[in-house]
């Protein structure tokens, strides 16, 4: 039997779900609760990112090694075109933007859910006036191979 819709961002949800600034991030094979209130952001080592930006690290899969982390990104700013070699699913959690994918832009708001398939070439930019919450998820190590301009 295939999962439904529901099931699937249910799952998806206990998999994203992890206590925030453990010394050892949980695997996210554990039960785990996590508030992103009592998540301990530091700033990100992201190439690129625009200052201010910040993560906070939920927890890795131990089969994909492929992180699990809230992400801010300041009002304003983004991060340009780039590509994983993973796939990457995110939840909007707060603000809005637009995502380009491959070329089309979608407006994105609380609630939006993002699926960016492996080497699409994606750019984020969170709209001016609310900093922007996310929740994101990789399906591997994290990598970013930028686009040239």
């Amino acid at each position: 039997m295939r999962p439904t819709g529901g099931h699937q961002m249910r799952t998806l949800a206990i998999l994203l779900i992890v206590a925030a600034g453990a010394a050892n991030p949980p695997s996210t094979e554990d039960a785990l609760v996590a508030d992103v209130a009592t998540a301990k952001f530091v700033e990100t080592t992201t190439p690129n990112a625009p200052k201010g930006s910040q993560n906070a690290l939920i927890g890795v899969d131990p089969n994909t090694k492929g992180p699990t982390a809230y992400g801010k990104t300041p009002a304003g700013t983004g991060l340009p075109a780039h590509w994983h070699s993973y796939p990457e699913y995110t939840v909007i959690l707060a603000g809005k933007g637009t995502l380009v994918l491959d070329g089309k832009k979608h407006d994105v708001s609380p609630g939006s859910y993002l699926v960016i398939p492996a080497k699409m070439v994606h750019e984020f930019t969170c709209a001016p006036g609310v900093d922007c919450l996310l929740l994101i998820r990789r399906g591997g190590p994290t990598d970013y191979n930028f686009v040239k301009p």
